[in-house]
């Protein structure tokens, strides 16, 4: 028989299992019938700017979005919901170059776009320098704004920035991933509606410039352009693609367009017929230049019939006009969201038969003509890239046959660049003359002749280049050079 202490104790200890049990059971009851709260965590960052202020409603979907650095204090009460993690957003960058796989509880949000760049020291003295197979090749990688100083980019697999198949083109966004599989169609829904938006960056488009030096088409040339069906063809030949493919191309005519006899007192005058002028659109130019020592070659009426024939076919020019104010105008132009603003202007020494360009053909108030250099263009170009342009300049100016720059010129076209130019294209020394870079700007200092015969005997005067620029975001990140020799009526790439 139990003792009556031992009874008690029994007793008790079932009491308490009891209460237990039902206190046990109550917990349990009560837990059964408790509501869940489904939390999504995302990146500080990532909920800072997107999700943080965003109008769109969470709790109708029974979901809310925490900040991953608040999830510890969000500790589940005895009594409380239930919290469970739905899923979680982070940042994710893709590579082109290297897919990646996700699975069915995955999706990742685009939110940038950006072509990372390979560049090489820039070796203007040849024209391959830059080639991916150099042997010596120090090659960096960076997107278009920080590219080193003095390196241009090089295209992947001959692929460039711009192309959609380019294997270097980096994706930035989130990925959000999904736990509870049954939620997945709402918190997708929810994150596209947050993550795709009209203000996703891209990329800048490439934006291609071309420019080539001394265009005149007198002695036979007019007439093989104008009358013969594959005139294009038999003068430009396979410089043709070069020119159409750019964007936007940029020539010197070196003349005007006339039927004056009256011809100045000068070594050389030259004067075409305005039925060139869709010949050279056709060729690829989008603008023509004017600002040169043969503007004035039969006076000012030659030049007026010159102004009169680029009106009449639309050929976009600057730093010409019917008086002073007229030639200080920029010519703008927008080419894929890249705005883009061009001057040209004279700065020539004065011809050996007197011609003096400043004193002669520079306009005035009262007499059509050219602009040239002076402390006010330089004013006016920081004008320009204040207001946010891409500024080209295009000087006629330089010592003829002379392969170096001279000081003046150099420290003018260096003007130019610190005072705004992102490229300054020069003609008028009828040779080849170095390119540099000049900070984050481009000097071309002579293209040379590009369509001239008659140059046979003068030393570098057949000698030409096509020069064509990549610009990405503003700053040029290409720039490819494509040597050239004038021969018989036209001129033809060197092999």
């Amino acid at each position: 028989m139990f003792k009556k202490n031992q009874f008690n104790k029994i007793t008790i200890i079932t009491i308490a299992l009891a209460a237990c049990l039902l206190v046990l059971s109550i917990i349990f009851s009560i837990r059964a019938f408790r509501s869940t709260r489904y939390i999504v965590y995302a990146e500080d960052k990532i909920y800072d700017e997107y999700i943080k202020d965003s109008p769109l409603p969470q709790k109708e979907l029974g979901i809310i979005f925490v900040k991953e650095s608040d999830k510890a204090q969000l500790k589940e009460k005895a009594f409380g919901p239930i919290i469970k993690v739905a899923g979680k957003i982070q940042s994710q960058k893709e590579i082109a170059l290297l897919p990646q796989e996700y699975d069915e509880n995955q999706k990742f949000f685009v939110l940038e776009e950006e072509a990372m760049l390979p560049s090489v020291k820039a070796d203007f003295s040849s024209a391959k320098s830059g080639a991916a197979n150099s042997p010596d090749l120090s090659i960096s990688f960076s997107n278009s704004e920080g590219l080193p100083l003095g390196n241009r980019a090089i295209p992947v697999d001959g692929v460039y920035a711009d192309d959609e198949s380019y294997k270097l083109l980096v994706k930035k966004g989130v990925l959000c991933t999904v736990f509870e599989v049954k939620l997945s169609k709402d918190i997708f829904e929810y994150c596209e509606k947050i993550f795709i938006a009209p203000e996703k960056k891209t990329s800048p488009e490439l934006v291609t410039i071309a420019s080539v030096g001394d265009i005149m088409v007198a002695r036979g040339v007019e007439e093989i352009l104008i009358e013969k069906k594959d005139g294009l063809e038999a003068v430009f030949e396979d410089t043709l693609p070069i020119l159409r493919g750019a964007d936007f191309t940029i020539g010197n005519l070196e003349g005007v367009v006339t039927e004056s006899w009256k011809n100045a007192t000068k070594t050389y005058t030259f004067k075409f017929k305005k039925a060139v002028l869709p010949k050279l659109l056709d060729a690829g130019f989008d603008y023509l230049m004017q600002t040169n020592n043969h503007c004035y070659d039969y006076g000012e009426s030659g030049f007026k019939d010159t102004l009169a024939a680029f009106a009449e076919y639309k050929i976009p020019s600057s730093g010409i006009g019917k008086n002073k104010e007229e030639a200080k105008k920029f010519y703008h132009t927008t080419i894929k969201g890249l705005p883009i603003s061009v001057i040209s202007c004279g700065a020539f020494p004065v011809e050996r038969s007197g011609f003096n360009g400043e004193r002669t053909a520079t306009a005035t108030d009262t007499r059509a003509g050219i602009l040239w250099k002076s402390d006010e263009l330089l004013e006016q170009i920081k004008a320009e890239k204040k207001a946010g342009y891409f500024v080209i300049v295009n000087v006629h100016g330089g010592e003829e046959y002379h392969f170096s720059p001279s000081k003046k010129q150099r420290q003018f076209y260096e003007a130019l660049c610190d005072n705004g130019a992102d490229v300054v294209f020069g003609s008028h020394p009828h040779v080849l003359q170095p390119t540099e870079w000049h900070g984050k700007s481009l000097i071309v200092f002579s293209m040379g002749n590009f369509i001239f015969n008659g140059m046979e005997n003068m030393n570098g005067g057949t000698d030409s280049e096509v020069v064509k620029l990549g610009v990405l975001g503003g700053r040029i990140a290409y720039v490819e050079q494509y040597p050239a020799k004038i021969k018989n009526n036209g001129v033809r790439l060197k092999k």
